[in-house]
């Protein structure tokens, strides 16, 4: 996955390079001020239409962007820990209710904003509200850092994210959490199964 997003920032740059038109040196900074302004607004449109696409059901192909977008935003709320200790009580008892009831479970998703994902080699699965399977995986015991994994979090008062790593393989599962109204809710679910 990270090798797709450095083949796509690769192709991005050398279409840059190619349609680039001589400036005149004082107008240089102005157009690339207003060209990277552009732009960014431009990926903005276009990855708001995408998930409103997706929330309707309309795109075929899962864009994998969108899911790494809200991962690296989430990513960011916080230095990465790996001292389970740390987890704030609230998360810790709302993570042992999530994994334990199923009702409780789907009724802590919030599914107008969930991007869920599961990547199975050769085909990519969108989970919604009527396809979840409950899971009772417990990812909480599995954060830490040994020989084989580096399973970290971030958090911040209304954010939980964690990301769990096979050391050789790369990251297999993100899952991200926001406190919605006073109470936890996933909004985020990737697995790499491939």
């Amino acid at each position: 996955m990270r090798a797709l997003k450095l083949t796509f920032l690769l192709l991005l740059i050398i279409s840059c390079k190619q349609k680039k038109e001589e400036i005149k040196p004082e107008l240089k900074t102005e157009n690339h001020k207003s060209e990277t302004i552009t732009q960014e607004v431009e990926t903005k449109i276009e990855m708001d239409s995408v998930y409103e696409s997706y929330k309707k059901g309309k795109v075929e192909k899962y864009d994998w962007d969108l899911a790494f977008n809200k991962a690296d935003k989430y990513s960011k709320i916080s230095e990465s820990y790996s001292d389970k200790e740390i987890i704030p009580n609230d998360f810790m008892e709302f993570s042992r209710k999530f994994i334990s009831n199923s009702e409780f479970q789907k009724a802590h998703i919030d599914f107008d904003n969930l991007i869920a994902v599961v990547g199975a080699c050769e085909e990519t699965y969108v989970l919604k509200k009527d396809n979840w399977v409950f899971d009772d995986w417990n990812f909480i015991n599995e954060i830490g850092i040994d020989e084989k994994w580096e399973n970290t979090f971030n958090y911040s008062d209304n954010m939980f994210y964690s990301e769990y790593t096979l050391k050789e393989v790369g990251t297999l599962t993100m899952l991200g959490f926001e406190k919605i109204n006073g109470e936890w809710n996933l909004t985020l679910y990737i697995q790499n199964d491939c």
